[in-house]
């Protein structure tokens, strides 16, 4: 680090990642443990709350802070770099975000804004299983005569259909038991999101489909039950929704789906397989005209990298329990195989995004690639709603033929029709 980017630090005032200090104290433990819990960031030691570089006594300070180092549980490793500002010294303290759970005194602490506080039990489960620190889905959760027979009748007949593997009934609490599904005499986590109804012990695991126009919302649809039945009455759904467009390849007119189908099956089955069900929030899908978004409370593991992912799985008890039922073809495929369908596809890419507490996976149109000077002629004169007749003297076709471009114009998103019958009329969509 330079005087420049101590500058520029200073410059942004407090914040979650910044804090000034005018001296270290002992209690710059728990701003330290707060910040690593969070995403890290920079203290700067010398500096008043107002931003005014007042110095410091750099051999005190680190002293200070190598004392306070020891207090925080596991070891954290943090950077110092001393720089000279008018002649006075600041020590900056640069803090990693903690791939674990950071604790003083085993109370964990968090930076919220330009402030810290402990965490609640709530707080501390969410953030250990988004860290991977613990195993969420092994956790004991209901009794087992909650565990619904004609669940598990469908779970051992998917297993036989997928992987060729018939289990004898007898056999049948055995086998969950080696796949975590039961402990003891309960249903763990993973067992109550396959063999039960779900929300009964945790509200939050289903799904929503939201259909949008531009940031408005036009309706929505919840989905609840056992995690296998919403994947699939969810990619059911869409797929009713979905347009087909209809190209030319070669010599030939086909008809495609708007979107991918086997990487939007993929893109559900991953948000349920690998979100963190420790963050009270459902899986939900938002249908654009121009987009598909689908997004999973919780983001990546740490170390997975979307360029070349690995399978480390949050939920390895569910996901085993995926795998079985056919749900999961090949364990570190899911992400590759959505870029390749996409890429097959032809007319849609791919965006991954990954926040702290947030992954979304965005199929994107690419609409520029279907039109054709004739369609432009149609968007541009949709500056106000035009019946078809209207559009197809404009642009010397027939009605027919018109009508024809609109439909395919409709399923890229750019043009929706108003009305009925004669009083029909088509819009350009506004994004």
């Amino acid at each position: 680090m330079d005087v420049n980017e101590l500058l520029a630090l200073i410059r942004q005032g407090e914040n979650e990642r910044i804090e000034f200090k005018r001296r270290a104290t002992p209690e710059i433990a728990r701003e330290i443990c707060a910040m690593a819990n969070a995403d890290g960031g920079y203290i700067l030691i010398g500096v008043s709350d107002e931003g005014n570089v007042l110095g410091c006594d750099i051999k005190k300070a680190r002293e200070t802070i190598s004392s306070a180092l020891q207090n925080v549980t596991p070891p954290l490793q943090v950077k110092t770099h001393v720089l000279e500002i008018g002649g006075r010294n600041v020590l900056v303290v640069e803090v990693p975000k903690s791939r674990n759970l950071c604790s003083i005194g085993g109370v964990a602490y968090i930076r919220i804004g330009s402030g810290i506080r402990p965490l609640s039990i709530q707080e501390i489960l969410m953030l250990s299983s988004e860290l991977g620190a613990v195993t969420w889905d092994e956790f004991p959760a209901a009794e087992l005569p909650k565990m619904k027979e004609e669940y598990v009748e469908w779970f051992f007949s998917a297993v036989e259909k997928a992987r060729g593997r018939r289990i004898p009934r007898e056999d049948w609490s055995r086998y969950l038991r080696s796949g975590k599904a039961i402990k003891g005499d309960k249903l763990t986590n993973a067992g109550v999101l396959f063999f039960t109804d779900v929300e009964e012990f945790i509200p939050h695991a289903g799904g929503r489909i939201v259909k949008m126009d531009g940031e408005r919302p036009v309706w929505s649809r919840e989905f609840q039950g056992p995690v296998w039945k919403v994947i699939d009455e969810m990619y059911a759904e869409l797929l009713s929704q979905f347009s087909t467009i209809e190209v030319v390849v070669g010599t030939k007119r086909t008809k495609l789906s708007e979107y991918p189908t086997r990487a939007v099956r993929e893109a559900i089955i991953n948000a349920f397989a690998h979100r963190n069900y420790a963050i009270p929030a459902d899986v939900r899908i938002f249908v654009h005209p121009d987009r598909l978004v689908i997004r999973n409370p919780g983001g990546l593991m740490p170390g997975v990298d979307l360029e070349d992912p690995e399978h480390v799985p949050r939920n390895p008890n569910l996901c085993g329990l995926m795998y079985d039922a056919g749900y999961i073809e090949k364990y570190g495929y899911g992400l590759r195989l959505i870029r390749e369908e996409c890429r097959k596809h032809g007319l849609v890419e791919v965006e991954f995004r990954s926040s702290a507490n947030r992954f979304e996976v965005v199929f994107k149109k690419k609409t520029d690639e279907l039109l054709d000077d004739t369609d432009r002629k149609i968007l541009e004169f949709l500056t106000v709603p035009r019946r078809s007749g209207e559009i197809a003297k404009y642009v010397g076709l027939s009605k027919p033929a018109v009508l024809k471009r609109l439909e395919k114009l409709e399923a890229l998103g750019l043009v929706r029709a108003i009305g009925r019958g004669a009083q029909r009329r088509y819009e350009m969509v506004h994004r």
